[in-house]
């Protein structure tokens, strides 16, 4: 809250109108804690019930609708006319792809239209994503035995906003590293706006409320809903979230299918804890080394792994990765100081 000065009158007029609230709320605090005993919040829904019904009103959904495809590759999701002979999305197996998720120990069965791959870098659930996007949520009433579909749009972002995938929605950090980023021209227009090639990973992800905000509704978004987000990823940004000089990419773990790793087992996973191995030596210092620049000392740090060749511009060898602790610099499966407390700069 920002802190501003105030003439005499407009001073005791604001401190009369603060009092008169923080009466309300003592009011309305103690009417809600008399009414503690006779209400209690409402307990979520079984994980499983609930995928069940979500599960099913997804691949209606899928059974029921067409996809319209423009040239920018925005999607429209219409309703079949009875009668139609019209293609569903269901019957689109060049675009639907599905796959599994293992969370709230049930397995989440996941679909996603996969418009176009894209041809630039693979993204990991520890990247920020660029990403345009528009979400919605479905219902289907019942009358006369017709069915009828209501789409709501609840969020879009036509132009491309930051989100890091590690603190997104569960259904978002699995859906869109299976997509890859584009290419654009770095040199802003006139206006501030950067144009994107047309080569972006595009797609569309039907996601289980489990994957999504469950019982957490709002406004906009009902509880329990599977939802529908159109995406298109046109960057990414790598991160390095404790800040120590690796990639968190590279200490998350493998194929980013499981749990991070966590070498110390201290609960605090490796691409958020400054000393990986428990060891007392921070992570930064025992990727570091110290090398001659002429006539001086100068401390460097090892990449994660070395470059495929040196430059001869600097004067040390580029091609180091981080050592293991008998100064093997270059074996994929080595273990590498930072992760062996056994280990010491």
């Amino acid at each position: 809250m920002k802190i501003v000065s105030c003439a005499h009158k407009k001073c005791i007029i604001m401190k009369s109108l603060i009092k008169i609230v923080l009466v309300l709320s003592l009011f309305t605090g103690f009417y809600s804690c008399q009414n503690d005993d006779s209400s209690s919040a409402t307990p979520d829904r079984p994980y499983e019930e609930v995928y069940l019904e979500d599960i099913a009103e997804i691949e209606d959904f899928l059974h029921s609708h067409y996809a319209t495809i423009d040239s920018e590759y925005n999607v429209t999701f219409t309703q079949i006319p009875e009668g139609s002979s019209q293609q569903s999305v269901w019957d689109m197996p060049e675009l639907v792809k599905d796959f599994e998720v293992e969370l709230h120990d049930i397995t989440y069965k996941v679909y996603y239209l996969n418009l176009r791959e894209g041809s630039g870098e693979n993204i990991t659930r520890v990247d920020s994503s660029f990403v345009s996007y528009k979400g919605f949520s479905f219902a289907k009433t019942t009358v006369d035995a017709v069915d009828t579909y209501t789409q709501t749009v609840f969020d879009s972002k036509q132009n491309p906003v930051w989100l890091s995938l590690d603190e997104v929605i569960r259904g978002w950090a699995e859906v869109i590293p299976k997509f890859k980023t584009g290419t654009f021209n770095p040199i802003p227009n006139i206006d501030g706006t950067i144009d994107f090639n047309d080569n972006f990973g595009t797609g569309v992800m039907f996601l289980p409320s489990g994957l999504a905000y469950f019982s957490s509704g709002t406004l906009t978004i009902p509880s329990y809903a599977p939802l529908v987000f159109s995406f298109k990823l046109h960057n990414l940004r790598r991160r390095d979230h404790d800040r120590d000089g690796i990639l968190s990419m590279h200490e998350y773990g493998p194929n980013f299918v499981d749990d991070a790793i966590d070498t110390d087992g201290d609960e605090r996973p490796d691409y958020i804890d400054v000393d990986d191995d428990a060891d007392g030596v921070l992570t930064k210092t025992e990727r570091s080394f110290t090398y001659l620049d002429g006539t001086e000392t100068k401390t460097g740090y090892y990449p994660f792994n070395g470059a495929l060749v040196d430059d001869p511009a600097t004067p040390y060898d580029d091609t180091k990765g981080i050592p293991s602790c008998s100064n093997d610099f270059t074996t994929a499966t080595r273990l590498r100081r930072h992760l062996d407390p056994t280990c010491r700069n």
